[in-house]
């Protein structure tokens, strides 16, 4: 039998910490500011441990065994890989299918954890992101709960994101003429590469809001560098 690799389980075991410390901040479970990095691990890891019950209320079912183990998919990197391989092989439609689907993710994940910790209760926030609009999502919405305003700039890239998305989505094509062909095309790729440096900045958002800009170094107290 060969040897285990120990460095592979303590990797794993780093990476499911982690995932304790992002889901309490998220939740609003843990108010990180005024405290120190160490601080805000510790009490993600020992507050989860010393919970006897410790589960969303919104996934809670009545008779569900106390040692029950609940989990969330998160599709956010297979989205990003995905979108990485349609733009190198330059299939632009696709790159933007897969980006502009992440970014719905994105500001979806990103109300719900402020919607908590708003108090507002869970079933509230659900319906919230499911009804409505993206254009209300991310201006109405979004500072109604606190958040600093998206910058116009980004907002547009995001907007001309989500509507060549639909377009491909719901088949909403126009006739046009063959010589605006190019022109098209051209719109497309832009509009793609835009997607892919709009990841990085919504990321920088995403790390103010919800971390205080200091997700890197929470993750580096475990060990773990991007």
């Amino acid at each position: 039998m060969d040897e285990l690799d120990l460095s592979l389980y303590k990797q794993v075991g780093k990476r499911l910490a982690w995932g304790v410390v992002d889901r309490c901040i998220n939740s609003g479970a843990i108010d990180i500011e005024g405290m120190t990095d160490e601080e805000v691990v510790s009490a993600a890891l020992f507050g989860i441990l010393n919970e006897p019950k410790s589960r969303d209320s919104a996934n809670e079912r009545e008779d569900a065994p106390d040692d029950e183990f609940y989990w969330v998919t998160d599709y956010s990197g297979d989205l990003l890989l995905k979108a990485t391989e349609a733009m190198d092989a330059e299939e632009y439609w696709f790159s933007i299918l897969f980006y502009a689907t992440w970014v719905e993710h994105w500001i979806n994940n990103i109300l719900i954890s402020l919607s908590r910790r708003s108090n507002v209760p869970e079933g509230v926030a659900m319906a919230l992101v499911r009804s409505c609009s993206f254009h209300l999502k991310v201006k109405d919405v979004w500072t109604s709960l606190g958040a600093t305003p998206i910058e116009k700039d980004i907002i547009r890239t995001m907007t001309d994101l989500m509507e060549l998305r639909n377009g491909f989505v719901h088949y909403k094509w126009q006739t046009r003429m063959a010589s605006s062909q190019e022109h098209e095309d051209q719109r497309l790729k832009q509009v793609a590469f835009e997607g892919q440096k709009l990841i990085a900045a919504l990321q920088k958002i995403e790390d103010q809001v919800l971390f205080l800009g200091r997700r890197k170094s929470l993750r580096a107290q475990l060990g773990l560098h991007d």
